[in-house]
C-alpha cells in the first residue's frame, strides 16, 4: 500500500490505484497527514467537510462513520488492509501506518535527515536527501482536492517543501553548481510570487546557468509583485542578487537567507511584565525551556512553535509571560506580543486581518506600505520576519485559524501561544496543557499573596483553603487577596465560609477578575446546544460521566453528544481522568450547577436527572444480571430505557462497565435518596448488593445501603428497609465490624418477622449464622443456619438453600468436624452448580479445599483451591480471591513450600487490606506467622502474630484471637520464655475451650509438658 498527498491524492497496491471519491480522498488526506497519530472526529469533520456556509451536513456523525468505513473496505478489497488500518479510537480515528508508506511522511523524514546532516558537515548526503525528497513531489499538495478547508494541511505541506527547496538550491549554489535547480525554483517561485528569497535564489542560479535576461525578468517580475500587490520595496537579498547579474560579477555562493535586516523602527520589547508573585510551574517552565533551544541549533526550515492552553484561571498567560521574559535575550531581533481577546468581556476577538497591521507596524512598516488584504499583509509580515530571531507571543487565541496567518515561515523565531482550547491543529505546534497546581505550589502562592504573617501556624486550615479553590490559579488568588484585605478575618473564617459548596463561586467573585467571570468567557463561546450539554451535566450528582450518562442527561444521540464531550474537553470545560471518562474541576462544576439553576426549569432539570438515574438503574441491572443471573429473582425488575445504553454483553464488559461506574452509582444513589427519588435509591441498593460485596467495595457499600435504608423509612417501604438493613450487616460483617453487622441483621429479622416477609427473614438469619460463626459461637451460628435453610425450602428458594449450607459447611469445619463439613460444602456445590453460578462456586470449591487441606488430603485441596482462584480472579470476587490465596498459604506450609507459602499469604494480606477485611487479614497474618517461624525466623513471627491479635480484639473474632496467642506463646517458648508463653497458651486455652474445638486439646497438652518440664527442673 502506498499513499500519496504530494500532488494528487490516491492509495496504490501492488501497482494498481485504489479507487475511491472525493470524499474518501479528502477523509485519507486529512487521515494520512496525520498519519499514527489520533484525529478527533470534530478535526476530521472540520478539514475533510468545512464550518462555513457549504460545511458539514446535519448527518455528518453518521457520514464520518461511513466514509471511513467505505476507506477500510476499499483498503482490505485491494489487498492492503493490514498495511493502512483504520483504527477507531477516541475521541476519533487512527491511521495506523508504516510512515514509508506515506509519501507525506517519507518526504518530512528525508529533510530532518538532511539537516542532520547538513548540521554534521556533510553537504553531499544533504543535497542527495533533500534531492530524493523533492523528487517525490508531482504537483502542489493535495492538487485534486478543491476544499478550502484542507488549506491548512496545504499551507503547512507547502512551506516545508519551500525550506527544503531553499535549503537544496543554496547548497548547490554554495558548491558552484545551480543550473540543475532552475526548473525546481522556477516552478515554486510562479506559484509564490512574494517569496523573495526564492526569487533570489532563482536568480542566482539562472545567472550560473548563464541566463541573464531571464534573471533580470525574474526579479522585474518580483518586484513589481511586491510593490504592486504589497506595496513594500524589494528586501536586500533581492536586490543584491539583481546587482550582482546587472554588473556582470561572477555568481558566488547564494547568501544565507536567515541573515538579519535593519529594522526601521529599532528593536521592538512589547512584553508585558511579569507578576512579582509568580510561584510554581517549573515543571511546565522547563518543558517550555527545554523545547526551546531548537530554535537555535535545529537547521533551517524550523519555527519553534509551543502552544500553553488550559481552563480559564488557570494561568496561561502568567506562564507564558514569564517563560518568554526568561527566554527574551535568546531573541536578538526582539519581542512582538499581541492579546487577540479569543476570551475577553465585551470585546470582540482580534481577526488576523486587525492583528497583522500592529504586528507589521511593530516591525517598522509605515501605515501606508500595508496592503489592504489579508493575504497580503499575511506575505509581508512572513517578509518582515525573515532572517529575524524574534520571540512572538500571541495571548488569548480562540482558534487555530485566528493564529496561523499570524506565524513566521522562516526559521529563528518562537512563537508561544496561549488559548483556552486545545489547538490540535497547528500541526508543528508542541503544546503544554497546563493542570491545576500542585498542594505545595498553590500553598506557596497562597502565602505569597496573603502574606506570612495570616498564614503562620495554619497549615492545616491553607491546606483546606486551597483544596477548596481547587488548586485552580486564579481561585487560589482570589482568596488569598480577599484574606489580606480583611484584618479582621482569619485564616479558619475564611476556610468556613469557603465550605459552603453553593456560595464558593461567590466568596471568590472579584468583578471581571472572579472565577465565575472567568469561566464564562469560555461558556458563552460555546454554541447553544453545547451550553445546555454543559449545564446539564452539571447536575450529575458524581465527579465522573461518560458519553452514555451523559446522552442520558441530555437526551441527545450518542454520537452527538459523543462530539460535544470532545469539544468541551478541547474548551478545557471539561478533563479527561481516562479513555471514555470525563470530568468537571470542582469549581466549574459548581459553575455549572449555577447556571442550569439559574436558566433551566424545575421540570427539565428533574427530567434529565429522572433520565440519569433510569440508565444508571437499568444498566445496573442488566450488568448484574450477566454477572450473577442465578440471582436475578431475588432481585428487583428493572424496565429497560430509550437512552443508549453501553454495551454490556458477557461478564467480562459487565464488570468493567460497573468498576468504572461504581462512584458515580454511589453519588446516584445518595442524590436520590435525598432529592426525591426514593424508588431509584432503594432499586440501586437491592441491584447492586452482590456486587458491592463480592468486589469487595464494603465502603461504597455501606453509603448505598445507608441510603436506600433512608429512602425506605421516608415511604415506610418495610420490605425494603428490611433489605438494605440485611445487605448493611453483611458488609459490616466483610469489614470486620461484627457486632454492628450483628445489631443491623437483628433489626432486619425483626422487621421481616414483623411483617411476614419469610424471604427476608432467612436471608437476615443465615447472615447472622455467619457472623455468630465469626466470633465463634458456633451452636448459634448453626441454629440460625438451619432456621434459614428451613425456610428457604420452605420457599423454594434453591439459592438461599446453597448459602445456608455454605453457612453450615464453615461452622463444622471451624468445630473439626470435617465429614459433615465436606458434605454440606459438597450439597452447595452441586445446588450452585445446577444454578450456573460460578460465584457459589468459586465459593465451595475454596470451602472444600480449606477443609481438605485440614483433613491432610493436600493434592485434593490444591486443586479445588486453584480452581477456586482462578474463577474468583475471572469473575471479580476479591473477598473469595483473598480466601483462596491464604488457605493456599496454608497448604504450601503444610507441606514445606515455605517461600510459596509466604509469597501466598503477603498476597492474600495485600488484598485483605485493599477491600478492607479486618477479619480475612488477621487470618492470613496468623498463617504468615506461622510460616516464618516454620523457617527459623521467630522475631519476624512474633510481628506478624502481634498485627493479628490487635486486629481481632478489634473485631471479636475468637479463633484467630486464640490462633494469635498460640502462635505468640510457641515463639515464646522456643526461646526459652516460659513464663509468657504460659500466659499466652493460657489466653489461647481459655478462648478455644469456649469455642469447644479440637485446638484445645493440643493447648491443653502444650501447657501439660510446660509444667512436666518446670517441675523436673525444680527437682534438679
Amino acid at each position: 500500500m502506498e499513499l500519496r498527498l504530494l500532488g494528487d491524492v490516491a492509495a496504490w497496491y501492488g501497482g494498481r490505484r485504489v479507487s475511491l471519491g472525493s470524499r474518501q480522498r479528502a477523509v485519507l488526506a486529512v487521515l494520512a497527514f496525520h498519519a499514527n497519530r489520533v484525529v478527533s472526529r470534530s478535526d476530521l469533520v472540520r478539514l475533510a467537510w468545512g464550518t462555513g456556509a457549504d460545511g458539514p451536513p446535519t448527518t455528518v456523525d453518521r457520514l464520518v462513520t461511513d466514509y471511513v468505513s467505505r476507506l477500510r473496505t476499499a483498503f482490505r478489497q485491494a489487498g492492503g488492509g493490514e498495511q493502512a488500518r483504520l483504527i477507531a479510537r477516541p475521541p476519533g480515528y487512527l491511521l495506523e501506518v508504516d510512515p514509508a508508506l506515506v509519501d507525506w511522511l517519507r518526504f518530512r523524514n528525508l529533510v530532518s535527515h538532511a539537516r542532520a546532516a547538513r548540521s554534521a558537515g556533510d553537504d553531499a548526503d544533504a543535497a542527495d536527501l533533500l534531492r530524493r525528497g523533492l523528487g517525490l513531489w508531482r504537483g502542489p499538495a493535495l492538487a485534486d482536492l478543491d476544499s478550502r478547508s484542507l488549506d491548512p494541511l496545504r499551507a503547512r505541506m507547502s512551506d516545508l517543501r519551500l525550506a527544503a527547496a531553499e535549503d537544496f538550491a543554496t547548497g548547490e549554489l554554495a558548491r558552484g553548481g545551480g543550473a540543475e535547480v532552475v526548473e525546481l525554483l522556477a516552478e515554486l517561485a510562479s506559484e509564490h510570487p512574494g517569496r523573495e528569497g526564492l526569487a533570489a535564489l532563482l536568480i542566482r542560479a539562472l545567472h550560473v546557468a548563464g541566463r541573464r535576461d531571464e534573471a533580470l525578468a525574474v526579479y522585474q517580475r518580483t518586484r513589481f509583485h511586491l510593490t504592486g500587490h504589497l506595496g513594500v520595496d524589494p528586501a536586500a537579498v533581492l536586490d543584491d542578487a539583481y546587482r550582482s547579474v546587472l554588473h556582470g560579477q561572477a555568481p558566488g555562493p547564494a547568501p544565507p537567507l536567515n541573515r538579519g535586516r535593519e529594522v526601521g523602527e529599532g528593536r521592538p520589547a512589547q512584553l508585558p511584565a511579569t507578576t512579582a508573585a509568580f510561584t510554581g510551574r517549573q515543571e511546565e517552565l522547563a518543558e517550555l525551556l527545554t523545547l526551546v533551544p531548537d530554535a537555535a541549533t535545529e537547521p533551517r526550515g524550523v519555527v519553534v512553535i509551543c502552544a500553553v492552553d488550559g481552563m480559564g484561571g488557570i494561568g496561561k498567560t502568567t506562564l507564558a509571560v514569564h517563560a518568554a521574559h526568561r527566554l527574551a535575550d535568546r531573541y536578538p531581533d526582539g519581542c512582538l506580543f499581541i492579546d487577540l481577546h479569543g476570551y475577553t468581556r465585551a470585546v470582540t476577538a482580534v481577526e488576523p486581518g486587525q492583528a497583522l497591521p500592529r504586528l507589521l507596524h511593530a516591525l517598522g512598516v509605515p501605515a501606508e506600505q500595508i496592503p489592504a488584504e489579508v493575504e497580503d499583509q499575511a506575505a509581508l509580515y512572513r517578509s518582515r520576519l525573515a532572517g529575524r530571531r524574534m520571540l512572538i507571543l500571541l495571548d488569548n487565541a480562540r482558534t487555530a485559524e485566528q493564529v496561523r496567518p499570524l506565524l513566521p515561515a522562516d526559521p529563528g523565531c518562537l512563537v508561544l501561544v496561549t488559548s483556552r482550547r486545545r489547538l490540535s491543529t497547528l500541526d508543528e505546534a508542541r503544546s503544554v496543557s497546563l493542570d491545576v497546581l500542585s498542594p505545595a505550589d498553590a500553598t506557596a502562592l497562597f502565602s505569597r499573596i496573603a502574606g506570612p504573617g495570616r498564614v503562620a501556624g495554619h497549615p492545616g486550615t491553607i491546606e483546606r483553603i486551597i483544596e477548596l479553590c481547587g488548586r485552580l490559579p486564579l481561585a487560589v488568588r482570589v482568596a488569598a487577596a480577599r484574606l489580606r484585605a480583611r484584618p479582621a478575618w482569619t485564616v479558619t473564617h475564611l476556610a468556613d465560609r469557603l465550605s459552603d459548596r453553593h456560595g464558593r463561586l461567590a466568596e471568590l467573585d472579584d468583578g471581571e477578575r472572579g472565577v465565575a467571570a472567568a469561566f464564562s468567557l469560555s461558556y458563552h463561546d460555546l454554541t447553544a446546544e453545547q451550553q445546555r450539554t454543559f449545564r446539564l451535566l452539571g447536575l450529575h450528582p458524581g465527579t465522573e460521566t461518560d458519553p452514555y450518562a451523559a446522552a442520558a442527561l441530555t437526551g441527545l444521540p450518542l454520537a452527538r453528544v459523543g462530539r460535544i464531550l470532545d469539544d468541551l474537553l478541547d474548551a478545557h470545560l471539561l478533563v479527561q481522568p481516562a479513555q471514555g471518562r470525563y470530568a468537571f474541576h470542582d469549581l466549574m462544576r459548581a459553575y455549572a450547577a449555577d447556571l442550569a439553576q439559574a436558566e433551566d426549569a424545575d421540570d427539565v432539570r428533574r427530567a434529565a436527572l429522572t433520565s440519569l438515574f433510569d440508565h444508571y438503574l437499568a444498566t445496573a441491572a442488566t450488568a448484574m444480571d450477566t454477572l450473577f443471573p442465578a440471582g436475578m429473582f431475588q432481585r428487583p425488575r428493572i424496565r429497560a430505557v430509550d437512552s443508549p445504553s453501553p454495551p454490556v454483553l458477557d461478564t467480562v464488559t459487565a464488570r468493567a462497565w460497573l468498576d468504572a461506574v461504581r462512584q458515580s452509582l454511589v453519588a446516584a444513589c445518595a442524590h436520590a435518596a435525598s432529592h426525591g427519588w426514593p424508588g431509584h435509591a432503594r432499586r440501586l441498593s437491592a441491584t447492586l448488593a452482590l456486587y458491592l460485596d463480592f468486589g469487595g467495595h464494603f465502603t461504597d457499600a455501606l453509603t448505598i445501603h445507608g441510603h436506600a435504608r433512608h429512602a425506605a423509612g421516608i415511604c415506610r417501604d418495610w420490605p425494603a428497609e428490611a433489605h438494605a438493613l440485611t445487605s448493611l450487616g453483611t458488609s459490616l460483617d466483610g469489614l470486620g465490624r461484627h457486632a454492628q453487622a450483628a445489631e443491623h441483621l437483628e433489626h432486619a429479622l425483626v422487621i421481616c418477622r414483623a411483617i411476614g416477609f419469610r424471604a427476608g427473614e432467612a436471608r437476615a438469619l443465615n447472615n447472622l449464622g455467619y457472623v455468630h460463626c465469626r466470633w465463634g459461637h458456633y451452636a448459634q451460628a448453626a441454629d440460625y443456619a438451619r432456621q434459614g435453610l428451613a425456610i428457604f425450602r420452605e420457599t423454594g428458594n434453591r439459592l438461599g438453600q446453597a448459602d445456608a449450607l455454605d453457612t453450615l459447611g464453615i461452622v463444622h469445619r471451624q468445630q473439626g468436624r470435617y465429614d459433615e463439613a465436606v458434605d454440606h460444602s459438597r450439597h452447595a456445590l452441586r445446588l450452585y452448580h445446577e444454578l450456573r453460578d460460578p460465584l457459589g462456586k468459586a465459593m465451595q470449591l475454596e470451602r472444600l479445599g480449606g477443609i481438605h487441606a485440614r483433613q491432610g488430603r493436600y493434592q485434593e485441596a490444591i486443586a479445588h483451591l486453584e480452581q477456586a482462584l482462578h474463577l474468583d480472579r475471572e469473575i471479580g470476587n476479591r473477598p473469595g480471591e483473598a480466601d483462596a490465596l491464604n488457605e493456599l498459604g496454608l497448604v504450601h506450609r503444610q507441606q514445606g513450600r515455605y517461600a510459596t507459602a509466604a509469597d501466598h499469604h503477603r498476597q492474600a494480606i495485600e488484598l485483605y487490606r485493599k477491600i478492607g477485611s479486618r477479619s480475612g487479614e488477621s487470618a492470613a497474618l496468623n498463617g504468615l506467622g506461622e510460616t516464618l517461624y516454620a523457617v527459623g525466623r521467630p522475631d519476624e513471627a512474633r510481628i506478624q502474630h502481634t498485627a493479628a491479635l490487635a486486629l481481632t480484639l478489634e473485631t471479636g473474632d475468637g479463633h484467630e484471637h486464640a490462633r494469635a496467642h498460640t502462635g505468640i506463646a510457641r515463639i515464646h517458648h522456643a526461646g526459652g520464655a516460659l513464663d509468657l508463653a504460659r500466659r499466652h497458651w493460657q489466653e489461647a486455652l481459655s478462648l478455644y475451650t469456649g469455642l469447644d474445638v479440637p485446638a484445645a486439646d493440643e493447648i491443653r497438652s502444650s501447657l501439660t509438658a510446660l509444667d512436666q518440664a518446670a517441675t523436673a527442673h525444680r527437682r534438679q
